[in-house]
Protein backbone atom coordinates (compact mmCIF):
# COMPACT_ATOMS: atom_id res chain seq x y z
CA UNK A 1 0.00 0.00 0.00
CA UNK A 2 2.76 2.46 0.81
CA UNK A 3 4.43 1.73 -2.52
CA UNK A 4 1.25 2.69 -4.41
CA UNK A 5 0.98 5.87 -2.38
CA UNK A 6 4.61 6.76 -3.12
CA UNK A 7 4.08 6.15 -6.84
CA UNK A 8 0.98 8.37 -6.89
CA UNK A 9 2.78 11.09 -5.01
CA UNK A 10 5.73 11.07 -7.40
CA UNK A 11 3.41 11.19 -10.43
CA UNK A 12 1.57 14.11 -8.87
CA UNK A 13 4.86 15.85 -8.19
CA UNK A 14 6.03 15.37 -11.79
CA UNK A 15 2.71 16.64 -13.14
CA UNK A 16 2.97 19.70 -10.89
CA UNK A 17 6.51 20.44 -12.07
CA UNK A 18 5.44 20.12 -15.71
CA UNK A 19 2.57 22.54 -15.14
CA UNK A 20 4.91 24.99 -13.45
CA UNK A 21 7.42 24.80 -16.30
CA UNK A 22 4.69 25.32 -18.90
CA UNK A 23 3.43 28.34 -17.00
CA UNK A 24 6.89 29.86 -16.78
CA UNK A 25 7.56 29.30 -20.48
CA UNK A 26 4.28 30.88 -21.54
CA UNK A 27 4.87 33.86 -19.26
CA UNK A 28 8.37 34.33 -20.74
CA UNK A 29 6.94 34.30 -24.27
CA UNK A 30 4.27 36.82 -23.25
CA UNK A 31 6.87 39.15 -21.77
CA UNK A 32 9.01 38.88 -24.93
CA UNK A 33 5.96 39.84 -27.00
CA UNK A 34 5.25 42.77 -24.71
CA UNK A 35 8.84 43.98 -25.09
CA UNK A 36 8.51 43.89 -28.88
CA UNK A 37 5.30 45.92 -28.72
CA UNK A 38 6.99 48.42 -26.39
CA UNK A 39 9.92 48.76 -28.81
CA UNK A 40 7.50 49.40 -31.68
CA UNK A 41 5.60 52.06 -29.69
CA UNK A 42 8.81 53.76 -28.58
CA UNK A 43 10.27 53.66 -32.10
CA UNK A 44 7.14 55.40 -33.42
CA UNK A 45 7.40 58.08 -30.74
CA UNK A 46 11.11 58.58 -31.37
CA UNK A 47 10.49 58.93 -35.11
CA UNK A 48 7.86 61.60 -34.46
CA UNK A 49 10.23 63.53 -32.18
CA UNK A 50 12.89 63.47 -34.90
CA UNK A 51 10.31 64.50 -37.54
CA UNK A 52 9.25 67.61 -35.63
CA UNK A 53 12.88 68.42 -34.78
CA UNK A 54 13.77 68.32 -38.49
CA UNK A 55 10.74 70.47 -39.36
CA UNK A 56 11.83 73.11 -36.86
CA UNK A 57 15.39 73.07 -38.17
CA UNK A 58 14.02 73.64 -41.66
CA UNK A 59 12.36 76.83 -40.51
CA UNK A 60 8.87 78.19 -40.93
CA UNK A 61 6.51 80.87 -39.73
CA UNK A 62 6.31 81.59 -36.02
CA UNK A 63 2.94 79.83 -35.83
CA UNK A 64 4.33 76.70 -37.47
CA UNK A 65 7.38 76.73 -35.24
CA UNK A 66 5.22 76.96 -32.09
CA UNK A 67 2.94 74.19 -33.33
CA UNK A 68 5.85 71.88 -34.18
CA UNK A 69 7.54 72.57 -30.86
CA UNK A 70 4.31 71.86 -29.00
CA UNK A 71 3.81 68.58 -30.83
CA UNK A 72 7.46 67.64 -30.30
CA UNK A 73 7.11 68.37 -26.58
CA UNK A 74 3.96 66.22 -26.46
CA UNK A 75 5.83 63.29 -28.00
CA UNK A 76 8.79 63.82 -25.67
CA UNK A 77 6.42 63.65 -22.70
CA UNK A 78 4.85 60.50 -24.11
CA UNK A 79 8.38 59.04 -24.50
CA UNK A 80 8.96 59.66 -20.80
CA UNK A 81 5.50 58.38 -19.80
CA UNK A 82 6.03 55.15 -21.75
CA UNK A 83 9.43 54.77 -20.03
CA UNK A 84 11.12 54.31 -23.40
CA UNK A 85 14.58 54.87 -21.92
CA UNK A 86 14.45 51.21 -20.85
CA UNK A 87 14.47 50.05 -24.49
CA UNK A 88 16.42 52.90 -26.11
CA UNK A 89 19.30 50.59 -27.06
CA UNK A 90 16.87 48.62 -29.26
CA UNK A 91 15.65 51.75 -31.08
CA UNK A 92 17.03 52.79 -34.44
Amino acid sequence: MSRGFSYSLSRLLVAGMMALLMGLMSSEMASAGERERKIERCQFIKDKIEYYTDRRRGGGSSGQMRSWQSQRNDYKQRYRDENCTRVRTALK
